[in-house]
């Protein structure tokens, strides 16, 4: 019968109680490294739809001890957050706003449990958060990051100007959709166009883009250190923090969802423009769940996720 999970609580770097619960697994298995599930964003330790609560039982079916806690500012954890946008606080974590945090939960772990090695492990920030980690703490020795962000979000940044291009072509297809004079929604988006409610910015900047695209010429060639491009918005430590855990054989499993625009910023932004380089560094895994949405909301979405999480991590 496995354990019930416990209630723990443990102090960060500024002092402040993170709070969290911790899955022990009724049969430990040897050697098997502790996994942290790190929170996505403002989801907290349970994130959407329960999917740590999920996650975090499997794993320690699976003979790992697990702890999945709340970041200071959120959930139950001591502390505020300073930002009052949303956006900014989503910018913050992509660039380690919750760093020390994880590595404060390593430090109880092992303080308690003994625990020396980590796969770092979440959904989003989480993700991110994890990769960011183990560039400061060894004892990160894996990642498991779902839908992981290679941009840097914020209210300084227009969204719509780094749209990639399978986003654009995504949305200039909802619009040719909709042209079908016989369908009321149709009428309706018409409605809604003619009275400002559509967004022009957006809708002008998805039609136009094959255009501007041809107009423009090819991109220009990413810079070798993987770093972001000029006049984009790419995350200038995703790409060191990734081929520093690869060129030193720390095994990462990316999962994505299929219509999840984070999966084609991941393209866009970051694989294309390292296809080399990401082919000499070695011991990655990418999968894509078919159709699944940015947070694997449906029971198919996470049982193919969860599938390809078992297999990796029984070969840690």
């Amino acid at each position: 019968m496995t354990p019930l999970p416990q209630p723990v609580t443990f102090p960060n770097k500024a002092g402040h109680r993170l709070f969290g619960m911790l899955h022990a697994p009724a049969q430990p298995r040897a050697g098997a490294p502790a996994i942290l599930l790190l929170s996505p964003g403002v989801k907290m330790r349970v994130a959407p739809h329960r999917l740590y609560l999920r996650m975090a039982e499997e794993f320690a079916a699976a003979g790992h001890l697990v702890l999945r806690f709340d970041f200071e500012g959120l959930g139950d954890a001591e502390g505020d957050v300073p930002e009052a946008l949303l956006t900014d606080l989503y910018g913050a974590i992509q660039t380690g706003r919750y760093v020390d945090d994880t590595m404060a939960a390593m430090d109880w772990m092992e303080s308690a449990y003994g625990s020396r090695r980590f796969v770092a492990a979440g959904l989003c920030g989480g993700a991110i958060t994890g990769l960011l980690t183990a560039t400061r703490d060894d004892r990160v020795t894996a990642l498991l990051a779902l839908a992981i962000p290679v941009v840097v979000e914020g209210s300084h940044s227009n969204p719509i100007q780094h749209m990639t291009s399978g986003e654009l072509a995504g949305i200039r297809q909802s619009y040719f959709s909709k042209l079908q004079l016989w369908r009321a929604s149709t009428w309706q988006a018409i409605g809604r166009f003619l009275i400002g409610q559509s967004d022009y910015r957006l809708l002008w900047r998805s039609l136009t883009a094959p255009l501007q695209s041809r107009v423009r010429g090819p991109a220009a060639a990413a810079p070798t250190d993987g770093s972001a491009t000029p006049g984009d918005n790419s995350n200038p430590r995703f790409a060191p923090a990734l081929f520093a855990m690869l060129e030193r054989k720390r095994p990462v499993l990316m999962i994505f969802a299929g219509n999840d625009r984070l999966h084609w910023e991941f393209e866009e932004k970051f694989a294309n423009r390292q296809r080399e380089r990401l082919a000499a560094a070695g011991s990655y895994t990418i999968h894509i769940t078919p159709q699944a949405n940015h947070i694997f909301s449906l029971p198919e979405w996470q049982d193919d996720m969860l599938a390809q999480c078992r297999t990796w991590l029984a070969a840690q």
